[in-house]
């Protein structure tokens, strides 16, 4: 086991330093790359066998956000809000060219011809330049999010790891220490500044550690990143709504909602695909556990899919109920998938940003 695991202190220190990078791009790798050592720390102390954690989700959550927070897709967004933006001016002048027609005494056709065009131009304009100061805003929010996630749910982490190293199985003090730490959680659902969702974030991975039962193992890890990332979801909303202005939200969702896990290239707008023809693994087929039934299938279940990957896809990433319908079935269908626990970049990039150095293309 990396002797990094044993000390949270060590782990805060890697932490600040990455959210408080003050080159944006910089920010983001750091972040990324930390994903990717906490992810592979934790699934040494919980378990390889047990399946993907939270920060092997995270490390492509921030992957793809660094596409934003570089700018990388702004062509695209700005041809998008062109064209949407144009659409829209065109309505809007065939409504001013029928009103000049019929009050201004325009022959209907020129009326028609005239206000149409003039509004197809200014609405592209003003699209496009709607679209570049709102993927500014958006590099902005997004990587607030992006620190976020990483200064919230890592030192939690790291604590865990530093925890789960001094208390074994077999440690007779490691009831009182596991009360310890889940004390110092903040009471409350996360709307509220409350951890409740994180406390039973941990509680899932420590059952998935102690654990001899395979199916146990891969339900409570996947139960953990749930309730992981629907605790930054919603921390996150306030995030992801300002970054996409109302009129284009569809459409990005449409064009530009596409990243990658491992190897495979995802879209949000499609239903979650399977793998290699299996719906989910065998011991995630069934849930026997009747917590994450309901987190999944209950009156407020997460799950719009209800056990299948029909409905999964979503039409507007700003609605929390379509994320996490589409991430609750992505995280159970590739639980166990080698691509999620993959490094995101090279051995030579890893080191670059190590030393705080942009590493070298492509990214």
């Amino acid at each position: 086991m990396s002797d990094l695991s044993t000390r949270a202190q060590e782990w805060n220190a890697l932490i600040s330093t990455a959210v408080e990078t003050p080159d944006a791009v910089l920010a983001n790798f750091r972040i990324t790359r930390l994903h990717y050592l906490l992810s592979t720390v934790l699934r040494e102390v919980v378990g390889a066998e047990a399946g993907a954690n939270f920060h092997s989700w995270a490390v492509w959550g921030s992957r793809k956000a660094g596409v934003t927070i570089r700018q990388d897709d702004k062509d695209q967004a700005s041809r998008d809000a062109t064209v949407v933006a144009g659409i829209v001016g065109g309505l809007v002048g065939v409504g001013v060219g029928w009103a000049f027609a019929a009050y201004a005494g325009w022959l209907w056709w020129v009326s028609f011809v005239f206000w149409l065009v003039v509004g197809i131009l200014v609405g592209g304009y003003c699209g496009f330049l709607l679209a570049g100061y709102t993927r500014k805003a958006a590099s902005r929010l997004i990587l607030e999010g992006n620190c976020i996630v990483l200064d919230d749910i890592g030192r939690e982490t790291a604590r865990y790891l530093e925890y789960a190293h001094q208390h074994s199985s077999r440690d007779a003090g490691r009831a009182a220490a596991w009360q310890e730490f889940l004390a110092t959680f903040r009471d409350g659902p996360t709307e509220r500044g409350g951890q409740d969702l994180l406390r039973r974030t941990f509680e899932q991975y420590e059952t998935a550690r102690l654990t001899n039962d395979y199916q146990v193992a891969h339900e409570c890890n996947y139960f953990a990143n749930c309730l992981a990332v629907l605790h930054e979801n919603i921390r996150l909303q306030p995030y992801i709504s300002r970054s996409l202005p109302y009129l284009i939200r569809k459409c990005v969702t449409q064009r530009l909602m596409t990243y990658s896990v491992g190897e495979q290239l995802l879209a949000v707008h499609e239903d979650v695909p399977s793998l290699d023809g299996a719906v989910f693994p065998e011991t995630l087929m069934t849930i026997n556990s009747s917590e994450l039934r309901a987190f999944l299938d209950g009156p407020e279940g997460w799950d719009t899919g209800r056990g299948t990957l029909k409905i999964t896809r979503t039409n507007d990433w700003t609605k929390i109920r379509e994320r996490m319908g589409y991430i609750v079935n992505l995280f159970r269908t590739r639980h166990l998938d080698p691509n999620v626990v993959a490094s995101p970049y090279v051995t030579e990039q890893l080191a670059a940003i190590t030393v705080g150095e942009l590493p070298a293309r492509p990214w």
